[in-house]
């Protein structure tokens, strides 16, 4: 039997402290396996190691006589075939060779009508048997002195005042066997502390004629001190005169001790029921006479030694308890045998207190409750920090749910994990499983294992614990990432004997880091990351090839580093500005801003700030766009657009002399010129450098075939009225690309989609400079009239039939009320709708061209859903 399971037998620690200095153990016997389970107290008393296992039957680390084998082999029978308790006083010889003799208390429980274990208190006994074997020793002594005249007794001849002695006392006194002695003879053995206190009693029993017995010490021959009691009787005559008396020594040393032992340990007793908030009672179910130890009072707020019945204690359980309180005494005399109890108890203030009943019950011969006897604890706060205790533990569940965290233990001595309800969800595994270590690392990503491994052998050996993030693999395949932290407990010499920390299920913070640090690097900008301090946190690719440094080079370095000090008057009200009222905003300095690179060169730059949202504040983005080639390119725009105005005033004032390509002239400027200034517009509103760089060479188309359109212009001008010389074999494919890149802007603005079908025929000889005029006003009718419910749709096809070319335009916007406004479609200054750019004139160019080139143009159209335009030409 060992001791490592006396938490289930024994009471509370408090309690167990107690029994050890009262010599009290506790024992339990499994009927079934004949194992008993002792606690470390019983262990003590029987003087054998705390591991020690005792087996019925099997050979015992003491020896026992043949009185206490047979007592405890009959006793046990009848408390497992009758269930009668088990109460005997045995004597041991332990392997030390002390003899000792203990009380052993036992009582069966049964199961289904059969005895299924014994449970018992042990207590040493061996001071009271010492005790009584002193006074029976004592006894025996008398006995002898009374039969050989050797008992320490005296006879004292008041009227002649001297003492006679038995042979014993003589020899104790060191006189003659039968001299005559006085008082001070008898007396000369008494320290002289305890002399006066001995005089007073002799001389108030003389005074009384009553002989009171009293105590005293003496100091014996071999220098050690006795307690002696003194017992006499005093005798007088007719006339109640003292005549003589008699009176007997006796030495009550040991019983004294046991004496003064016992008030000490009551005393401990007391002190330690105070500390425990324990008091101890018994009650005479018979009489209905209750005893009450004097902390019970004071548990219970009454007043002490007041005159108590069963009532006094059941009167004071709160009314919701009493029924169970009811019920659990009747249920444990039927059993015979009490179970611990908690309820709740009302003082006279109202007041509530949690207690917890302990108890034996006492039987007699004929199976009658003849009394109870136990403890009561409170445990007021101990429930309460439990309720508050169970209350945190919820919070912890409810905190660690909303987390998506965990917590865990691994016991490293016996490799076994625990895990709290939360982190079995985040694995999804069976709640309350076992788990090890291995159950744990099974879990893991295969790619992620040797990583982890590493990691825990590195712990184990510098006892520290660093943050560690990996993936695990759930069992339907899922993938999920933690973060795990935790603390290493090490022993008195320094072993690691434990760990625990938290499990957090980082997977969708992971997922958005992931993607923040990918949308960064496909930043078309250079991007810093910035903390309040202005300290770098992070940078992307196009940082460090805008200013030449690595990511670590920049990390952790001022922004300062990067920006000429020429500005740092300026940036500090900004700063101050953007942190004040944190958002998206690109910001100037009344001139140009240059930072540096790493070779401290300088690079044109437009800066844009935007916060970045954090539970604690938030960090600072600042995007960098270089400009460089920006300022190039806005150079030649300024130059392009300052000869461009040259031209157009020159071509003005030539286009005089024809009324028909002055009209033509100015329709047509229009559009690329108003186009132009759109895609500048874009230009100065994007950031993305190679929107930007699409930009410009949408610029230069623009710009090169509307020189190309004014010099032909202003060419076709100087020749003949003949339009036969200036036709030529003109691709539908190719004017309809030079179209879309004249309205390139307008065709990103509005998310035109044209499409065009050639296959047929792709190309007619006609006058260039007419087609193009036809495209463009078509086109732009249908980007200029668009519905603002949907995004423009235009198609553009040619079809050969009956040996003549046939183009339409057809577009899903605003469409035409052919009845109100089909007569003048194609007039002269005729619009038909509330469009602010709306001149009347393109189609009535448009219609001018077509007839010249020998064509007929027709329309069909339906208000809001679109308008097809078809061109004949013969």
């Amino acid at each position: 039997m060992s001791s490592k399971d006396n938490k289930n037998i024994i009471g509370p620690s408090i309690m167990n402290s107690i029994h050890e200095r009262l010599k009290i153990g506790s024992w339990k016997l499994n009927v079934e396996t004949g194992v008993y389970t002792i606690d470390n107290v019983t262990c003590d008393i029987l003087q054998i190691p705390h591991t020690t296992v005792l087996q019925r039957g099997k050979k015992m680390p003491f020896k026992r006589t043949e009185d206490t084998v047979l007592k405890v082999e009959t006793g046990l029978k009848k408390t497992i075939e009758q269930g009668v308790p088990f109460d005997h006083e045995l004597e041991f010889v332990t392997e030390k060779g002390n003899t000792i003799w203990l009380h052993v208390l036992g009582n069966s429980q049964f199961k289904d009508g059969k005895c299924t274990e014994i449970l018992g208190v042990i207590q040493d006994i061996s001071d009271k048997k010492s005790a009584q074997e002193a006074i029976l020793h004592q006894n025996r002594l008398f006995d002898l002195a009374g039969q050989k005249a050797k008992l320490a007794h005296w006879y004292w001849d008041f009227q002649n005042n001297h003492f006679l002695g038995s042979k014993f006392l003589c020899e104790v006194l060191g006189i003659p066997e039968g001299a005559k002695f006085n008082l001070e003879t008898l007396l000369k053995d008494i320290p002289s502390d305890n002399l006066a206190y001995v005089k007073e009693q002799i001389e108030t029993n003389i005074n009384n004629k009553t002989f009171e017995s009293f105590y005293h010490r003496i100091i014996c021959a071999d220098g050690s001190e006795r307690i002696a009691e003194v017992i006499g009787d005093i005798y007088t005559d007719s006339n109640g005169n003292i005549t003589h008396i008699i009176g007997i020594s006796q030495d009550v040393s040991n019983y004294k001790n046991i004496q003064a032992e016992l008030i000490k340990k009551n005393e401990l007793l007391a002190f330690a029921e105070q500390k425990a908030q324990i008091g101890h009672w018994q009650w005479n179910t018979i009489t209905d006479q209750v005893f009450w130890s004097d902390h019970l009072y004071h548990i219970f707020e009454k007043e002490p030694n007041s005159n108590l019945q069963f009532s006094s204690y059941f009167n004071s359980v709160h009314p919701e308890d009493q029924p169970i309180v009811k019920l659990h005494i009747e249920d444990s005399i039927k059993k015979k045998s009490f179970d611990s109890i908690t309820h709740r108890i009302v003082l006279e203030d109202n007041s509530i207190k949690w207690i917890q009943l302990l108890a034996e019950i006492v039987f007699n011969e004929t199976g009658e409750v003849q009394m109870m006897m136990g403890t009561c604890q409170d445990i007021t706060k101990s429930k309460l920090a439990q309720n508050e205790l169970l209350n945190k533990n919820k919070l912890l569940d409810y905190a660690e749910e909303i987390t998506k965290m965990g917590n865990w233990q691994w016991d490293l001595s016996t490799n076994n994990v625990k895990w709290s309800a939360n982190l079995y969800r985040i694995y999804e595994h069976e709640e309350n499983a076992p788990i090890t270590f291995q159950t744990y690392f099974d879990y893991i990503h295969e790619e992620d294992k040797p990583k982890v491994t590493e990691k825990v052998e590195i712990l184990l050996k510098d006892k520290s614990f660093e943050r560690l993030v990996h993936r695990i693999v759930l069992k339907d395949g899922t993938i999920k990432t933690v973060e795990l932290l935790g603390t290493v407990i090490v022993d008195e010499f320094g072993r690691a004997i434990e760990m625990l920390g938290t499990l957090q299920d980082i997977s969708e913070q992971r997922a958005e880091e992931m993607k923040f640090k990918a949308l960064l690097e496909t930043a078309p900008n250079a991007t810093l990351i910035l903390d309040k301090d202005n300290i770098i946190q992070m940078i992307n690719l196009q940082a460090e090839r805008l200013f030449g440094y690595t990511t670590q080079e920049l990390v952790g370095e001022s922004i300062d580093l990067l920006i000429p000090s020429r500005y740092d008057e300026k940036r500090a009200p900004l700063r101050d500005s953007f942190y004040a009222n944190p958002e998206i905003k690109t910001y100037n300095f009344s001139e140009d801003l240059y930072m540096y690179d790493k070779q401290k060169s300088e690079i044109p730059v437009e800066v844009t700030l935007g916060p970045l949202q954090l539970e604690g504040g938030f960090l600072l983005s600042v995007v960098v766009r270089d400009i460089t080639a920006e300022k190039d390119y806005q150079t030649k725009i300024l130059k392009a657009k300052e000869e461009l105005e040259v031209l157009t005033q020159e071509l003005t004032e030539q286009n005089q002399q024809l009324a028909d390509f002055t009209q033509i002239t100015s329709h047509n400027l229009r559009a690329p010129v108003s186009n132009l200034n759109s895609l500048l517009e874009i230009f100065n509103m994007t950031d993305d450098e190679e929107e930007r760089r699409e930009l410009f060479k949408k610029f230069e188309s623009v710009i090169g075939n509307l020189t190309l359109t004014l010099n032909t212009l202003i060419e076709s001008l100087t020749t003949k009225s003949d339009t036969s010389k200036e036709q030529n074999l003109v691709s539908f494919s190719e004017v309809l690309s030079k179209t879309e890149e004249i309205f390139a802007a307008e065709i990103l603005q509005t998310k035109a989609e044209i499409k065009s079908d050639f296959s047929q025929v792709d190309s007619m000889i006609c006058h260039k400079i007419y087609m193009e005029s036809i495209f463009q006003n078509l086109i732009g009718n249908a980007l200029k009239y668009r519905s603002e419910e949907r995004n423009p749709q235009i198609e553009v096809t040619s079809e050969m039939k009956n040996g003549e070319v046939i183009l339409k335009f057809k577009d899903n916007g605003l469409g035409i009320d052919l009845k109100r406004h089909g007569h003048k479609i194609f007039g002269l200054n005729k619009v038909f709708h509330n469009h602010p750019e709306a001149k009347g004139i393109g189609l009535f160019m448009t219609k001018t061209q077509i007839v010249a080139m020998g064509g007929t143009i027709s329309v069909s159209s339906k208000v809001n859903e679109g308008t097809t335009f078809s061109i004949q030409f013969i």
